[in-house]
């Protein structure tokens, strides 16, 4: 007879489910929302128990891993411009952690020797790793050049209370200043920033792609903490960005207080491990603290 323990089955694959979610983040430059994170890791923990049951074994299949694995992502982050990505990256994560886990215990169950790793089948390890390697690569290969040059960096903002934390690109060609101050404006994607609002500004800000930036100034005209940002880009004569100031933002480990935000209707990013722009890093220093 076979004993099982659902509490361990559902420990064990929520804590995989919640590395692999986070680590899932981290790469693709998301916020870390923890507790939507913690609510997926709970769900995928959910299903890894429903698998064990012997009249659920149907949930075992391909087809309905990647279901769970859509709705892990969709909790997680929710409604994405790179949902799709999020959720191959995310895939991708999950076997890789899986086969390092199933290795491991091949192999202190068998001992660590010459003959276990001799009876591995070094064809499908090669062949499977290679394929992650080759997806991650394409998928995530502008990622992987900046931040091996060391162009992105973790940004920390906190406004009224509450705070979110992503992944910056260190980007030398945004010269966005403020004009009341002179001081370098860090742009976010209005998608990492939802941590920030109370669920009427939510509701607002979501309409800032579709009804543009002054409308939502009319809307939000009780807090005098947001304005408008006039700039120039290729294509844009004269255009204008939403803003706020920040109580603080730490960026790439320097604190800077009153920091105006520029939020970006659109991403800033194709999915390449960032939501944001910074270009304040050589010579402006925002009234660092």
């Amino acid at each position: 007879m076979t004993v099982w323990y659902p509490d361990l089955a559902f420990l064990l694959n929520s804590l995989t489910d919640l590395l692999a979610l986070s680590a899932t983040a981290r790469l693709a430059g998301l916020p870390l929302r923890w507790k939507r994170l913690l609510a997926a890791a709970a769900l995928g923990g959910l299903y890894g128990v429903i698998c064990l049951l012997p009249p659920t074994a149907a949930a075992n299949s391909v087809i309905f891993q990647m279901l769970v694995a859509a709705a892990l992502i969709w909790v997680a982050f929710g409604p994405t411009s790179f949902f799709l990505r999020q959720l191959l990256l995310f895939w991708l994560l999950s076997c890789t952690m899986g086969g390092i886990l199933l290795a491991a215990d091949n192999l202190f169950q068998g001992g660590i020797s010459w003959e276990v790793l001799s009876k591995l089948n070094w064809k499908v390890f090669f062949l499977v790793g290679g394929t992650c390697y080759f997806l991650l690569s394409v998928i995530f290969r502008g990622s992987a050049r900046h931040e091996l040059r060391g162009d992105l960096c973790r940004c920390t903002v906190t406004f009224r209370g509450r705070e979110v934390s992503f992944t910056a690109l260190l980007d030398t060609g945004h010269t966005l200043t403020d004009g009341a101050t002179g001081d370098a404006v860090l742009i976010v994607e209005a998608a990492a920033l939802g941590v920030l609002w109370t669920e009427s500004e939510k509701a607002l800000l979501a309409q800032l792609s579709v009804k543009g930036a002054l409308w939502c100034l009319e809307q939000l005209a009780a807090d005098f903490r947001f304005r408008l940002l006039p700039y120039q880009a290729v294509g844009v004569s004269t255009g204008l960005l939403l803003c706020f100031r920040a109580d603080k933002a730490l960026i790439d480990g320097q604190e800077y207080r009153h920091l105006t935000v520029a939020i970006s209707p659109t991403p800033v990013s194709d999915g390449g491990g960032y939501c944001a722009l910074w270009g304040g890093r050589e010579g402006r220093c925002n009234d660092a603290a």
